[in-house]
């Protein structure tokens, strides 16, 4: 048998070295993630079943206030005598509010009026013998509050399981006159229970104090759920700690469809004897746990296998070698992908043999949205890594035939031969869908998207430089209408692209003549009426007097780099304005928006010190707007620098709320004192739709994470008091005044604080 060399023992005891040490930190790695991604699943569970507890008592709430009107008009009626005068009011109620099944009425001796369940004149159940009904009823009478809420009961007439909400109507003396009952069933009634995005097998639900459930989803059998009292962690749990408002419980609930281990969370309802609670099984944060971890172990297993055929490659190295050199002519050594040079001859190929068979085929140009931003704030070598990832993540997306080359910077090229353009079109969508989800690159989750510009061979050109100028031009216009998205190629975006480079020219000479000017539109209090905050919006006209959209230039101005120290100068002016205002004596703050390419600008804090500084503004009185994408481009340099900010005293707020990607664990750690909801959501909030829902829904996140709101574009006195309703603090938009030059809205502070004293003095 040969003897081993000195340089194999000394590399089998290195393999059996790296063996141990890499098994023993893996073990040490994995039980530290467990212990992480179960923290992080109490948080979220703690602030879903916050938001659940807000949404449920909002809920209950809005039903007994209107129970109220309700009473009043069928006293009027004289609902006791001529019961069935008041069903159009009833069916009318039922109407307002769909989560009611079936509305009745029964006098204080138990006997029922009217229910709208049952036809006119149909014969009307008799419960008066029953004790298992009277015993709540005759509770329900006696209670002083606003409304009582039963125990869940399957109903006689609806023949499916609900609960009776109860309003007890009375006279001057404290009597009861009569009982409105709503029947609200467990099925459907209320459905928030089924909206909420929950992982797979989770349980959320409302928990009497006494042990019964009041509603739960999903349920697979009602009778057991509803029909007694629970004996599982949760009641235990809370029996523990009657004291405890909010807490965590775990354990194995035979209730349960499941009887796997889970984790959940509760929280008190503010004003009700109830519980809201949200559970998950351990095997979700199993697979979130060897989801995370898998890489690692993976990246284990691929080095063991190296070391374990390291003696082959020293044998075969120099043919490797040889093999690599000729190929390193053609690919780019950071991605591993083909290099321009590549690119233009598989091109060239791509085109000779469209020719030749006569097929089409297409080509997509595309880069970073904002790329630069990521080479400027977190380093070149961040920046190398995230272009490695989109290489790995766009590979993964194209057919196996489909050629990808990095042409160099972000730019990359992608052919699809035998590809027509609707074909080519799905796949561009497809890119970007999968552009969606973050890049992991060290510590960092960037949120990044990209532009994509298509042209098709022959119909945008017959050889190589044009097709590639034309899909440069694509790409353009892409960016041009707003970012991660695509176009084709079309006559004319030359020309377009052409009026880009104008306006950019345009603006830098606008920034020397000093043409840019702000303009300040107010935020009030919604009780009040009263302007607190002015916020800074800029604008610009040019020397022919032509007005520019900020929608127009804003972009151009992010592409370029001149929204640095354009966004300088609109801070240091509004500074400046905010102090002028208060030294006579006007009590307001001032909102300045902060571009994405601003937030991550490494000296953001020095410019804001030396800006406030400079001007004598306190530090209080200025709130700096970022949106939700900005905020979570980089989650977690994103709470560093807002909480740097919020150590000087200036607050923060959160614009486009619900517009961007976001996240509950980061949301409750980014220090902001204010959440902005977008226009697109104040807009149906007046009516009974999906904005009014998402509108309430952010209110109660926000007053869980107790956080100010403010409602963008309030256009109508509706809208105003819907919102009033919904709890919001403060709102702006054209209701109360369009933006307005310093001078006009001086005045109308100046009209504000005179309608304030004379209201105080009206109410003294």
């Amino acid at each position: 048998m040969p003897s081993r060399s000195p340089f194999s023992r000394l590399l089998r005891r290195a393999f059996y070295a790296f063996v141990a040490a890499g098994l023993l930190g893996f073990v040490a790695l994995g039980i530290i993630s467990w212990d992480r991604e179960q923290a992080d699943e109490r948080e979220n569970l703690s602030i879903l079943s916050g938001f659940l507890a807000s949404a449920t008592q909002a809920f209950f709430d809005d039903l007994g206030h209107g129970l109220d009107p309700l009473g009043q008009l069928l006293q009027q009626i004289d609902v006791v005598n001529h019961p069935e005068a008041a069903r159009a009011a009833l069916e009318k109620f039922q109407k307002r509010y769909p989560q009611v099944a079936a509305m009745a009425v029964l006098d204080p001796g138990g006997r029922m009026l009217i229910n709208t369940a049952l036809p006119p004149g149909a014969p009307l159940p008799d419960y008066r013998h029953t004790t298992d009904y009277m015993a709540p009823f005759q509770a329900a009478l006696d209670d002083p509050g606003l409304y009582t809420i039963g125990r869940p009961e399957y109903g006689q007439v609806l023949r499916e399981w609900r609960f009776p909400f109860r309003y007890t109507m009375r006279n001057e003396q404290g009597q009861a006159l009569f009982m409105i009952q709503a029947a609200i069933p467990l099925g459907t009634g209320m459905h928030f229970l089924r909206n909420m995005s929950l992982p797979p097998n989770s349980l959320v639900g409302i928990l009497r104090e006494d042990g019964f459930q009041q509603a739960r989803w999903p349920v697979d059998s009602p009778d057991k759920v509803y029909g007694r009292p629970l004996n599982g962690p949760l009641i235990k749990t809370i029996h523990a700690q009657p004291g405890l408002r909010n807490g965590y419980f775990t354990g194995f609930s035979p209730w349960m469809y499941t009887e796997q281990q889970r984790l959940g969370a509760y929280s008190h309802l503010a004003t009700l004897p109830m519980y809201a609670y949200v559970s998950i099984p351990y095997s979700h944060i199993w697979n979130k746990w060897w989801e995370h971890n898998s890489p690692v172990l993976g990246i284990f297993l691929v080095f063991v296998a190296i070391f374990g055929a390291i003696s082959y490659w020293v044998r075969i190295h120099e043919r490797q070698h040889s093999d690599e050199l000729l190929s390193q002519a053609r690919r780019d050594s950071l991605t591993g992908l083909t290099n321009r040079a590549g690119a233009e001859e598989l091109l060239e190929h791509q085109i000779r043999a469209a020719k030749a068979s006569g097929r089409p085929f297409s080509i997509m140009f595309f880069d970073l949205d904002r790329f630069k931003d990521i080479n400027d704030t977190l380093g070149h070598g961040i920046g190398d890594q995230l272009l490695a990832e989109v290489g790995k993540r766009t590979a993964a997306t194209l057919r196996h035939h489909d050629m990808l080359a990095r042409l160099g910077g972000d730019e990359f090229l992608i052919i699809l031969p035998d590809c027509p353009p609707a074909a080519a079109a799905r796949t561009a969508q497809r890119l970007i869908v999968v552009f969606e989800a973050p890049f992991q690159v060290a510590q960092h989750r960037l949120k990044m998207s990209c532009s994509i510009g298509l042209a098709f061979f022959p119909d945008h050109g017959t050889d190589r430089e044009t097709l590639l100028k034309h899909a440069d031009t694509a790409m353009y216009e892409a960016k041009r209408l707003g970012r991660s998205g695509f176009a084709c190629f079309e006559a004319g975006l030359g020309e377009r692209l052409q009026q880009r480079l104008t306006l950019e020219a345009k603006m830098r000479d606008a920034l020397v003549k000093q043409q840019f000017r702000l303009h300040y539109q107010p935020i009030v209090d919604l009780e009040s009426g009263r302007i607190i905050c002015a916020e800074a919006l800029l604008r610009w006209r040019d020397t022919d007097g032509v007005e520019h959209h900020p929608a127009q230039f804003i972009p151009v101005a992010e592409e370029s780099g001149l929204i640095l120290p354009l966004g300088e100068w609109v801070l240091k002016t509004a500074c400046a304005q905010a102090k002028a205002w208060l030294d006579q004596g006007f009590d307001l703050s001032m909102a300045v928006n902060l571009s994405t390419r601003q937030f991550q600008d490494p000296d953001l804090l020095g410019k804001v010190t030396s800006v406030i500084g400079g001007c004598h503004l306190p530090p209080s009185r200025l709130e700096l707007e970022i949106t939700e994408g900005a905020a979570m481009l980089d989650a977690e340099s994103s709470v560093e620098v807002l909480g740097a900010l919020k150590r000087i005293g200036v607050r923060i707020a959160i614009d486009d709320f619900g517009t961007g990607y976001s996240s509950l664990s980061y949301l409750k750690r980014l220090p902001a004192d204010t959440i902005k909801i977008d226009k697109n959501f104040v807009d149906g909030v007046v009516d009974e739709s999906e904005d009014r829902a998402i509108v309430r829904s952010i209110i109660a996140l926000a007053h869980a994470l107790d956080k100010d709101t403010i409602a963008e574009g309030i256009e109508t006195e509706e809208q105003k008091q819907a919102l009033k309703k919904a709890g919001c603090h403060m709102g702006q938009g054209y209701l109360f005044s369009r933006p307005l030059p310093a001078e006009e809205f001086q005045a109308l502070l100046l009209a504000n604080a005179n309608e304030s004293r004379q209201t105080i003095t009206y109410t003294n």
